[in-house]
């Protein structure tokens, strides 16, 4: 039997016996017990080490007493079985990658826009925000060589606008970022 089908056997047999959840509850806890096998046999491949579906499923026990410890703590409150922690671990460091990944980039935008709206009073001829004339390309920044068939759309408002739009980017990013700390 391959390891996908003693797999799908074990999640199979978990579901039977989560069926005092509700169906969305029941589903949800499959899919990340299912998300969190394959993590661990795609972290055995890429270390090298043999695969043993059996074994890494042995490590979440029987799929009774499984789903007892989840149907206990979602209706009853008691404490999260030990394959919830593992679970909870690998949405913590989802959670993390988002975190940073949201700080860089809504930060990086912000700083860029600030910037823009600085520079403009020292390069006012390549600084700016251009459109075509058909109205299908958009540029903002800072351009040498503008394309024909394009002009600028704000002038000199593009100072407060630039700067008004990088304070409000970097104000929401650090708010965003306040509630995913909540969630590390």
């Amino acid at each position: 039997m391959s390891d996908r089908d003693i797999i799908h056997n074990y999640l199979k047999s978990l579901s039977k016996y989560l069926s005092r959840l509700e169906k969305a509850d029941a589903e949800d806890v499959i899919r990340e017990i299912e998300s969190h096998i394959y993590d661990v046999l795609e972290a055995h491949e890429a270390d090298g080490s043999k695969t043993d579906a059996e074994a890494i499923l042995a490590g979440f026990g029987q799929p009774r007493d499984l789903a007892a410890g989840y149907v206990e703590h979602i209706l009853e409150g008691a404490a999260p079985p030990s394959g919830f922690k593992a679970i909870q671990q690998v949405k913590k460091g989802a959670t993390k990658g988002l975190y940073f990944g949201m700080g860089l980039f809504g930060y990086s935008i912000a700083l860029a826009l600030i910037l823009i709206g600085i520079y403009k009073p020292f390069e006012p001829e390549i600084v700016g925000v251009w459109v075509g004339d058909p109205g299908n390309s958009f540029i903002v920044g800072v351009v040498a060589d503008m394309p024909e068939g394009t002009h600028e759309l704000l002038g000199w408002w593009l100072i407060p606008v630039a700067i008004g739009l990088g304070i409000g980017i970097a104000y929401l990013t650090k708010r965003v970022l306040s509630v995913l700390k909540h969630k590390l």
